[in-house]
């Protein structure tokens, strides 16, 4: 460790006093699960993926800036078996979704972006729009208080890949939810309230 840098846990990657491992959940899911990170998403200290990451260890991270990363993960899975979960205008409810179809799909596509640029994404990468996508018709309230969200029922992407695996498998990921909440509120635990909404 170089002098003047402050102590990191090797565990989950946060500085000493933000250690969040006592909270970590042991989960697994059947899913296969694909983050698609914009880059400053990554930089943001709101971020849940790295939550999730911890949570799920099986998730799979890319950057969006890295076009030929994204290529090779998508020619390895079978667009019929994976879906992308985005409100596309053709986007089928994920809660409507039946047991049969719900058994064949294999993993979940997540974009981890500002609405503004998850969208932007969504128009501009063809890739994309070789997976159906699914939304949301019943979402469960965001806990995510620590970041502005542009409407009540929007939902960190943590709560969004928790909700969508509960809706596709079944599995209770209710430990993730907790897993976030508790780890957030350490983390910002010395911030005014007046802080946590600064983005």
């Amino acid at each position: 460790m170089q002098s003047g840098k402050r102590a990191r846990c090797d565990t989950c990657g946060f500085l000493a006093d933000q250690c969040i491992c006592q909270w970590i959940p042991a989960l697994s899911t059947r899913l296969k699960i694909l983050v698609l990170q914009d880059p400053k998403e990554a930089q943001h200290a709101k971020n849940t993926v790295s939550f999730l990451s911890l949570g799920l260890p099986s998730v799979e991270c890319i950057s969006t800036a890295n076009h030929d990363a994204m290529i090779q993960v998508f020619r390895q899975i079978d667009p019929a078996k994976w879906r992308l979960v985005f409100p596309s205008d053709s986007a089928e409810s994920i809660e409507s979704i039946s047991a049969d179809t719900a058994s064949e799909i294999e993993g979940l596509i997540l974009l981890d972006a500002t609405w503004r640029k998850a969208k932007r994404l969504y128009f501009t990468e063809p890739l994309l729009h070789a997976f159906g996508a699914v939304c949301f018709s019943q979402p469960p309230e965001g806990q995510y208080s620590i970041r502005k969200s542009p409407s009540a029922e929007s939902l960190s992407t943590l709560e969004a890949c928790a909700y969508a695996i509960e809706q596709v498998t079944g599995e209770n990921m209710q430990p993730l939810r907790e897993f976030m909440v508790a780890a957030q509120e350490w983390q910002w635990r010395r911030q005014p309230l007046s802080h946590r909404h600064l983005d």
